[in-house]
This record gives structure tokens, sequence and C-alpha cells, in this order.
């Protein structure tokens, strides 16, 4: 049986060597000694439109967490310091602290939570290795009390018993393995599977650290439906579904036939087949999973062998929160603008007073300041009950 109170004085006795040693002495050493601070302001100053909105405070904190890395990582910086002169006036327990650490490096990684199998302890599951760990964290239990988290990211430690985190939780309301897989390939094209994944969080954190910027986005429903991004693409050759006219309806542009299931092609699940005549290739779309699995079994109703799993399965959150990160527009499906009906120029300048409005407010949301609705009135020339309307529904879909 597990004695969860021995190791919890275990972990409460690693804490505070560890502020002693690392947060009070080993950070500011390595920041100036082996300029660290400088080298995380540099990575983090690729993302200056998203640390901005930030915060002083947690921009701080990633750069202790990311020198911390940097130290007790893998082939990190602690082996050439243990042989230091600064660190022969450490005491015994600290060294001997300090040793621990070297011999299992520290990590980042995504993880989800299995059991709470005792006050601030978690058995964890690592997304991309399946490796299960114990985690000791009251700051996750402090995460928990504001609701659900679907995934965790973390800086960890090992102490002997049990794995601590060291500097910001990363907790996001909706971001699935499957999401942040799709996000570092976005990153770095070539990444092919879980281990370039592992290996690319631990030689390149600082954009996986960005995705704090998108952690408040709740998962989207419609009734019992997770509004979700199904795709997948098949080489098929020649492909015609007139025929199919009791479940299809179709309409063409530029050599691309869409081919929409009936009663299944509106909100929420908008299932439509794709099909290039020039490319011979199906792009098989829909934004739920039901509509998906409606839309593969409709196919297979008409001849074609279609898996039930889609390529990509993708929350429109991650879509988004990528996007903002990277700085680009990422396009999922080419063939949907069209379809797309062209928005008129009055219609466009409406829709750009709104986006310029909500990026406008978004910093005081995520600050949990209230906006000056009157000085944003007069900034934008959009009347205050609006103004009001649109930070109200920003405010909810945050919390």
């Amino acid at each position: 049986m597990i004695d969860y109170q021995k190791i919890e004085r275990v972990c409460r006795e690693s804490s505070a060597i560890s502020g002693l040693v690392i947060d009070d002495f080993l950070i500011n050493y390595a920041a100036s000694h082996d300029k660290l601070e400088h080298e995380a302001r540099v990575k983090l100053g690729k993302y200056k439109h998203i640390t901005r909105n930030l915060g002083r405070s947690v921009i701080n904190y990633l750069i202790s967490q990311y020198i911390a890395h940097r130290i007790f990582r893998k082939d990190g910086l602690i082996s050439k310091y243990l042989k230091h002169s600064a660190l022969k006036g450490l005491l015994h327990e600290q060294k001997s602290f300090l040793l621990q650490q070297a011999d299992t490096p520290w990590r980042f990684c995504f993880s989800m939570i299995t059991a709470n199998p005792a006050h601030d302890f978690y058995e964890m599951e690592d997304v991309f290795s399946q490796e299960s760990f114990l985690l000791y964290s009251p700051g996750t239990a402090d995460i928990l009390k504001s609701g659900n988290k679907t995934l965790w990211f973390n800086l960890i430690g090992f102490n002997g018993y049990c794995w601590q985190s060291f500097g910001p939780i990363n907790a996001y309301k909706s971001f699935e393995p499957d999401d942040i897989f799709f996000y570092a390939t976005e990153t770095t094209p070539y990444l092919e599977d879980e281990t370039d994944i592992i290996n690319h969080i631990e030689s390149h954190p600082v954009p996986y650290m960005m995705l704090i910027s998108g952690s408040e986005y709740p998962v989207t429903f419609h009734k019992n439906d997770q509004v979700v991004i199904n795709q997948a693409e098949y080489h098929k050759g020649s492909f015609d579904l007139k025929q199919a006219r009791r479940q299809f309806e179709m309409e063409s542009a530029n050599n691309v036939h869409r081919y929409s299931l009936k009663g299944w092609d509106d909100f929420p699940h908008f299932a439509y087949v794709y099909y290039d005549k020039d490319a011979k290739t199906l792009l098989l779309t829909a934004m739920t999973d039901k509509g998906f699995s409606k839309l593969a079994g409709a196919l297979g109703s008409e001849g074609l062998d279609i898996p039930e799993d889609p390529d990509l399965r993708l929350n429109p959150a991650m879509l988004v929160t990528a996007g903002n990160i990277l700085n680009r527009t990422i396009v999922l499906n080419p063939y949907e603008e069209l379809f797309t009906k062209k928005t008129s120029p009055a219609e466009q300048e409406e829709l750009d007073k709104i986006n310029n409005v909500m990026n406008l407010i978004l910093p005081d949301i995520n600050a949990g300041r209230e906006p000056d609705l009157q000085a944003l009135s007069e900034k934008t020339g959009m009347d205050v009950k609006t103004i009001q309307t649109l930070a109200s529904n920003l405010f909810k879909s945050r919390h």
C-alpha cells in the first residue's frame, strides 16, 4: 500500500530545497553566467504578438521555467554546475538534491489525469509516450477548482518517490492529444510520429509554452454533439455520385464537385465530400464525429471502401490558437472557398469592425478587467450597447 503521507513529506522537503537552491540561486546564476535569461527572451520575442497579452508576471514565470529546463533536462547544464566552485557552499542535503535531479532529467510533457488517489496526488499518463507517472501538485488541485481540464502541460522533475511540477502549469479546457499532434506538425512539418514530437518538445519547448494563450477556449457542443473538425483524404481515381441522389446533392465549381449528405449538411454537422477531378482525390469533411461517421457510412453504402476514422480530428479552438501563435492562416480545406458565398464590402466592413472590437476587448477579459466601453466606442465608432454585448459573449466563452 502506498504511503501518501510519507511521499507528501518528501515532496514538501523537496519543494523547500528547490525554493532555496533552484529559485533563489541556480535560476539567477544560470540567467547571468550562461546568459539564459537573454536566450529565453529572444525565443519568446518571436511570439511578441502572443506574450503581450499574457502579462509581465506570466512571462517571468515562463522564463524561469525555460531556464530550469535548460539546467535539468537531459544533457543539461547541471552536470557542469555541480563541478563549479559556486556550488561548493551548498549544504550536504542541497548538494544531494541536485545530484538526484541530475540523475533523472526533468522533462516537459503533455499528460492526462487518469486517477486522483490521494489529496494533491494525481496518476498521469503522458499522451505521446503512454508512460504513467505519479504527480504531486497542489497547483493542479487549485486549477481543477475552476472546472474540468482535458489536457495538462508541465515541466516535471523526480524526487525519488514521485514527480513534481516546476513553473507554470498549463491546463487546457478543450485541447486533446490530436490537437497537440496537429500543432506540432504545423510548427515543424517534418515531424512524423510521437517520438519525433517528444524530442521536439524537449529541444524547442517555447512554441508549446505559447499554447497557454488558448488554454481557456472551451469545448464547443451543440446539444450532445461536440463541434470538432473531421477530415480524411483519399485517392480514388474516377469518382461519381450522380446516381446517389437519394443521399447526396451535388454542385460544382472549377472542376471540383461538392456532394452534400442530405440531412447532415447543415449546422452543426456540415458533412460534405469534395472531389477534385484534376487531382483525382476525395476530401471528406464534417464538423462532428457523428456527421463524419454518417458520411463514411453513406459512401460505403454506395460501394466505396471508406474507413470510419478520419485522418484529422481537430478542435476549432486549436485551429484558432495555432493560427494566432504561428501568425498565419491555416487552411484545412482548400475547396471550401469555392462554395462560400462572397461577403459584400458592406458586410466585410462590419465584420472587420466587430473583429477589431473583439481584439481590443480580449486583453481586458484575459486580465479580468472591465473593458472601458465608452473609450472603445469612441475609438471604433461602434455603439456602447453592441460592444457590451460582444464583451459579455466573449467573457462567457473564456470562462
